[in-house]
């Protein structure tokens, strides 16, 4: 069996940038003892010539110190087809053909107070959320109040380790005893960005770091790209919590939408760029508003009772005229009130609070002021 994992880790490396080629070869013959055999298709240069690469003796010697370097690592390699790969992952034709996964594994740890211990990777229950590096207050607080809603559940929280929301969301899941998992755009034996290497650590021991990269590959711009899909392709539903109208969350959500997964934005202020995006995609029906607790367990039926009537459902505006009058009460022109604040004052939930101050805004009737705070527009 030792054998046919170096078969499998050289052609996981060869055909990294095309994993689906690999896949398929291992359908065909069975085994990677049986590609090498066979050669692949004569008729397909490219295959030939590709497979002739990856079981030469200077891919296999690699591939043998690859295996044996994960080995004293605690790495585990998930081949697909096998039955601790990833389902929703594996459902996707760009699927990747080996990872590396560094962690718990979600059935015998005894650690933090709190830690649940699910499934880990075949969670049943996931969540991805993605957002900009540059996250605001409103951004970080967001992501503690979705992780906080859905923790009763037990999912598995997925992001990718970078600044602003993704590491927001690693911390929000830890804090509730959640499993998270980091998926990075390099190999295993760095961490990228280094400054979140205590949070990397964290994460190993409540969760797992996953990656299709061997060791030695750097973070380059198409690798967070193929990082990206993962993201989108590993969960039941993505959460875009703040993103500007182009860049990495946007092209998650993309992603995300081609795999048919459920997408949720949390709304921003119009006049916040670090808003325009999760706004368009609400805006567009590409995602529901998340302004509930229970906007993501009742679009993922993970509640046992009833699905609510789609009557009932929060709308993208809620046209609640007097809970709108009690938050425009509590502010004044040229005194910036706080969301939080808000809250307190009119004893609504922070997310229909943040879906009507969106509604306010649009309507024009207040203005954003600094980074969560509002007021009234003269």
């Amino acid at each position: 069996m030792e054998e046919e994992i170096v078969l499998r880790c050289a052609m996981a490396r060869e055909f990294l940038y095309r994993p689906q080629v690999a896949v398929q070869l291992l359908q065909r013959f069975g085994s990677a003892a049986c590609v090498m055999e066979s050669q692949g298709d004569e008729d397909n240069a490219f295959v030939v010539e590709s497979l002739s690469r990856a079981f030469s003796s200077h891919s296999l010697k690699w591939a043998a110190e690859e295996v044996e370097w994960c080995a004293k690592k605690g790495i585990r390699l998930f081949f697909y087809g096998e039955q601790e790969y990833p389902p929703l992952l594996a459902e996707c034709d760009d699927a990747p053909f080996m990872l590396y996964y560094k962690g718990s594994d979600g059935y015998n740890y005894k650690g933090s107070t709190g830690y649940k211990g699910n499934a880990g990777l075949c969670n049943p229950r996931c969540v991805s959320m993605v957002g900009t590096r540059l996250a605001s207050v409103y951004g970080r607080e967001a992501c503690s109040i979705v992780v906080g809603d859905i923790a009763k559940f037990s999912p598995l929280v997925v992001s990718g380790l970078a600044y602003g929301i993704d590491i927001a969301s690693h911390r929000a899941a830890l804090e509730n005893g959640l499993e998270t998992v980091a998926v990075l755009p390099n190999g295993l034996d760095m961490i990228y960005p280094a400054r979140h290497r205590d949070d990397a650590v964290r994460i190993v021991g409540q969760g797992g770091l996953l990656t299709e990269f061997p060791r030695g590959v750097k973070p380059q711009k198409v690798n967070f790209v193929k990082r990206n899909r993962i993201i989108a392709a590993i969960s039941q539903a993505l959460v875009v919590v703040e993103s500007r109208v182009k860049g990495g969350s946007m092209i998650t959500a993309e992603f995300a939408c081609n795999y048919n997964r459920d997408i949720f934005a949390v709304p921003g202020r119009v006049s916040d760029p670090n808003s325009f995006g999760c706004n368009y995609l609400i805006a567009k029906n590409v995602a529901a508003i998340y302004n509930s607790a229970t906007a993501i367990p009742s679009a993922l039926g993970w509640d046992a009772s009833p699905m609510p009537d789609p009557a009932l459902q929060p709308k993208l505006f809620s046209f609640d005229i007097e809970n709108k009058e009690k938050i425009l009460l509590t502010l004044k022109f040229d005194k910036p009130t706080g969301i939080e604040r808000i809250c307190a004052a009119t004893g609504l939930e922070w997310g229909a609070v943040a879906s009507m101050l969106l509604e306010l805004e649009l309507e024009g009737r207040i203005k954003g002021v600094g980074n969560t705070d509002y007021c009234l527009r003269r």
